[in-house]
């Protein structure tokens, strides 16, 4: 993680380049290719300070603001502003839109967790590697003030956030230390006799501690950096005491790698894998996913050798039980949970998926899939359009205008893709191969969806959005627009160029272009309804709910006899 260190007053190229979401290079490129761009107003000549005023109205004026600097990470505040989980190679220095998106991500799963804690009354919780504190405070809103609560964290700047949003929660006998299980173990005290330990699994193994892989015992074996999670999961698990659970958030990714297979079939030869619950796709965005949730319990006697495992991967993220009455409903429901002894799961990948055991129940698919016809034939008919037909000319130059040179004239403005959309925002898809650029409509969907890269608005004015969607397709801006971040090829939409035409002339060529797309929209909904029907009569008929017809016609018996 880091943070802009310096004042508002001035930045080095290093912050300028952080701020504007660009590589080093580019900056001294700009310093280069613009007369415009600020001069130095400190620093020394191999490493300069320029104005923040005179950048930040730079970077505006040419369409490159990202995150101006701050004196260091922001202090978020418990119910506005609230923190977030630490993530590993994720900047502190982020808008408050995506903190606050990341932070309620991050609370979905701090609740599911405290939903899964055990009745208890006294004793201790840890938690290793406790970033912000999300789950400690969701933790210590679950047990009574008896029970001792201490996470650590190597941030002190992370630490400090997480026990004042602990005293602000008005938790007792709770508390966040500066330390790591791999270098200087603020919880070493409690090496085998914690009651619970809980965790965000990260996603990364203490580089900086060369020794950690001696340090540690693996119980279950030595994990790669690939599989980092595994190697936490065993942290956690080294801290219990016999009966101790540890509850632990993992990505799926531990639960299906070939590396991390032999560390998964200790875990189920040993006994301590106890419950693995796949979570839904998302929930818990915007942090990477999906995720799972690991329960082990070390065993203070005869293990049962049986793991529950619960399957809420098509269940909608807002139905994930947050209480220890929601997580006994679905253990009692059958389509969703299933025990399944150890030796069943230690197959030749031992891959830890519950949907392979639970089978939801097959409901009545009959008028799922009518409605599904009736709604693909309405398509079709609807598809009684046709291309509109253009004149041939002789291929004449246009005179262009660079996406820089309409920010400036006002002509259109980059805009935060997470705010509201307007009728007529030109949405740019992200990615690296073309500009697929497409409008939106009247009314607009309230945010871009999470392919949008880039969102324009234009001066209707001065241009039309049409116009400039068709033309950022261009062959030309995709071969003109190819940039460099890093080593890494990409299109910058600033680089583009469009044509210079009176208005009225812009939108005979948007009106042609949103005749185009009105066509191939169409087909698009079409495609959609017929995958979506497909989709249907396979489950019906590999589940048994539907019967195939022979060639005459006729449905064949259950027992596939014509």
């Amino acid at each position: 993680m880091f943070a802009v260190t310096t004042n508002r007053d001035e930045v080095t190229a290093a912050e300028i380049a952080r701020i504007a979401e660009v590589g080093r290079a580019a900056v001294s490129n700009w310093r280069r290719r613009y007369a415009d761009f600020p001069q130095p107003v400190g620093g020394t000549p191999t490493s300069p300070t320029f104005a923040w005023a005179d950048v930040e109205q730079w970077l505006r004026a040419n369409g490159r603001l990202g995150n101006p600097p701050s004196g260091g990470p922001a202090e978020p505040v418990p119910g506005q502003n609230a923190p977030e989980m630490r993530m590993v190679a994720v900047p502190v220095m982020q808008g408050a839109t995506l903190r606050r998106q990341m932070y309620m991500g991050q609370v979905k799963l701090a609740a599911a967790v405290a939903g899964l804690l055990p009745p208890l009354r006294q004793g201790t919780v840890v938690d290793p590697d406790c970033g912000l504190g999300a789950i400690l405070a969701a933790v210590a809103g679950e047990l009574p003030p008896t029970v001792r609560i201490v996470g650590q964290d190597p941030s002190t700047i992370d630490v400090n956030t997480a026990n004042r949003l602990l005293a602000e929660a008005g938790a007792h006998h709770a508390e966040a230390l500066v330390g790591s299980p791999f270098g200087e173990d603020a919880l070493r005290a409690y090496r085998g006799t914690a009651d619970l330990a809980v965790c965000l699994a990260p996603g990364r193994l203490d580089g900086e501690s060369e020794n950690w892989a001696s340090e540690l015992h693996w119980e279950f074996g030595q994990p790669s950096p690939a599989d980092a999670a595994l190697g936490w999961l065993q942290v956690c698990y080294g801290y219990l005491k016999p009966g101790g659970l540890a509850i632990v958030v993992m990505p799926y990714s531990a639960s299906v790698r070939g590396s991390a297979k032999r560390i998964r079939a200790e875990l189920l030869r040993s006994g301590a894998l106890a419950q693995v619950v796949a979570l839904p796709s998302g929930f818990g965005a915007p942090l990477s996913g999906p995720h799972q949730i690991w329960v082990l319990q070390r065993p203070s006697g005869r293990p049962s050798y049986t793991v529950r495992l619960v399957d809420l991967s098509e269940t909608r993220p807002e139905d994930v039980p947050r209480d220890a009455d929601g997580w006994e409903r679905v253990y009692a429901d059958r389509t969703l949970t299933a025990e399944v002894p150890s030796i069943e799961l230690l197959d030749e990948d031992v891959l830890l998926l519950p949907a392979r055991y639970v089978e939801p129940p097959v409901g009545d698919l009959s008028r799922d899939y009518a409605d599904l016809r009736d709604a693909l034939a309405r398509a079709v008919d609807d598809l009684d359009v046709a291309l509109p037909v253009f004149e041939a000319t002789a291929s004449v130059p246009f005179p262009l205008a660079s996406v820089v040179d309409l920010i400036r004239a006002g002509a259109l403005a980059i805009v935060d893709k997470d705010t509201a959309l307007q009728p007529g925002d030109v949405i740019i898809p992200a990615g690296d191969r073309q500009f697929d650029a497409t409008v939106a409509g009247d009314p607009p969907p309230d945010r871009p969806d999470r392919t949008a890269g880039e969102v324009v608005r234009c001066d209707p004015e001065q241009l039309d959005p049409y116009f400039l969607a068709c033309f950022l397709r261009s062959g030309f801006n995709r071969r003109q627009a190819t940039g460099t971040l890093g080593g890494t090829f990409r299109l910058d939409l600033r680089r583009c160029r469009v044509p210079r035409l009176p208005l009225a002339e812009q939108r005979r060529y948007g009106e042609a272009f949103r005749r185009l797309t009105e066509v191939t929209d169409r087909f698009d909904d079409a495609a959609a309804v017929a995958t979506n029907a497909l989709r249907t009569a396979v489950y019906g008929l590999t589940s048994g709910a539907f019967l195939p017809e022979d060639a005459s016609g006729i449905t064949s018996p259950q027992n596939g006899t014509a």
